[in-house]
Order: C-alpha cells, then sequence, then structure tokens
C-alpha cells in the first residue's frame, strides 16, 4: 500500500521550483536570450565572493519573480551569480503563474501569495532555515532604484495607465513600454544599481548568519 504524501510538504514549495536554465527554457526565446546575456555579464566582486565562499549557515532561497515585470530580467542574474558563489545557499525560481500554495504555507503570515499577489510587488526573496523557517526576505529591488523608478514613472505615465487598465489595453504597446523601462533599468543597474542589491543581500546573509 502507498503512502501518500501532501502537496503541502515543505520540500514542494523548493522543488517546485526552477534552476535557472530551467526558467529561461520555460520564457520566450526573447526574454531567456535577455537573462542569460546579463547572467554572462555579472561579476560579483572579489570580498563578495570570498564572504560567500566560506558562508557558514545553510539556507534555502526562493526566488518568486513576475514574469512580466520589469524587474525580473535584472534581479534574476544576480541572485542566480551570488547563490553561485555560495555552497551553502540552495535556490529555486518560482514563477506567480505557478500554483504557490506550498510556498505560501512556508512565508510569514503578514504575506498571502494567493490571496494578494496582484497587490506585491515582485521579485521577492525568501531565505528558509534547514527547518523551513522564513528567516528573512529581501525585494523587490534596492532601496536606491525605488526613487529612481518613481521618476521614471512619473515622467512616463502611459506606462501606469495600461497596468491599471490591462483588459483593455493594447497588449503590444505595453509590452513596448516594458522594453523600454528594462533598457533603462538595464543601464541603472549598470551604473552602480546591481553593487547596491549585492551589498542589500550581502548584509542580509550576515545578519542570518550572526544570528
Amino acid at each position: 500500500m502507498s503512502t501518500q504524501i501532501s502537496v503541502q510538504e515543505p520540500i514542494f514549495a523548493f522543488t517546485s521550483g526552477e534552476t535557472f536554465e530551467e526558467y529561461c527554457d520555460a520564457q520566450s526565446p526573447q526574454q531567456a536570450n535577455l537573462l542569460r546575456r546579463i547572467l554572462a555579464g555579472m561579476r560579483i566582486d572579489p570580498d563578495t565572493q570570498c564572504y560567500l565562499a566560506t558562508y557558514s549557515t545553510w539556507l534555502t532561497c526562493c526566488l518568486l519573480v513576475g514574469d512580466e515585470t520589469p524587474d525580473t530580467a535584472l534581479i534574476v542574474p544576480i541572485v542566480v551569480r551570488l547563490a553561485e558563489c555560495c555552497p551553502r545557499l540552495d535556490l529555486r525560481i518560482v514563477s506567480d503563474s505557478n500554483d504557490l500554495a506550498a510556498l505560501n504555507e512556508l512565508v510569514d503570515d503578514d504575506l498571502d501569495l494567493e490571496e494578494e499577489l496582484d497587490e506585491i510587488d515582485l521579485p521577492l526573496l525568501f531565505f528558509f532555515d534547514d527547518e523551513w523557517n522564513q528567516q528573512a526576505r529581501w525585494g523587490p529591488r534596492p532601496v536606491a532604484a525605488e526613487k529612481r523608478l518613481d521618476e521614471w514613472l512619473t515622467v512616463h505615465p502611459e506606462y501606469g495607465a495600461l497596468l491599471e487598465d490591462d483588459e483593455n489595453g493594447d497588449p503590444a504597446v505595453l509590452e513596448q513600454w516594458i522594453e523600454q523601462l528594462i533598457h533603462q533599468m538595464r543601464l541603472w543597474y549598470h551604473d552602480d544599481l546591481t553593487g547596491a542589491t549585492i551589498g542589500e543581500i550581502r548584509t542580509v546573509l550576515q545578519q542570518l548568519d550572526s544570528d
């Protein structure tokens, strides 16, 4: 007689996620190429590499992303490269189009991934210990990015209007705006936001390691 395993078991929240290559394979060719190009050019500073290589705490991380969110293409490669540098950090990428029931069971009660997903700003990086307790959360972007994004949205109100009226808006026009925003964000991240993201995530890791 076989034993049924509940789909709510914590491990399913992790194994239902995807590796970077699996996530790319599920995207459009254009998005997949963009993600791979950004990852190929991603560099972590030597001091952070050394810190991650000797990190002493085992962590499991789930990066919840929105496939249509401009931040995704910039944040995913950074987090993937950080995980590659840290032998004690296991990472999976979870798309907001997936069934989030298992992950929702693990995250803190202040966040309901099923009922409030449309109101949640993605991506979000969740840190779990070896008993699947959430230890920290980071996202959706570095603090330094918020002011620049707000200024861009103020200058381009058409983008916000299309997002709010997604049922009647032209998907092709929205896609053009998303591409324009991604291009602008790539300039920001190339300038200093990649370093800011790495610094903020490293701060989270340092706090968890000291705890």
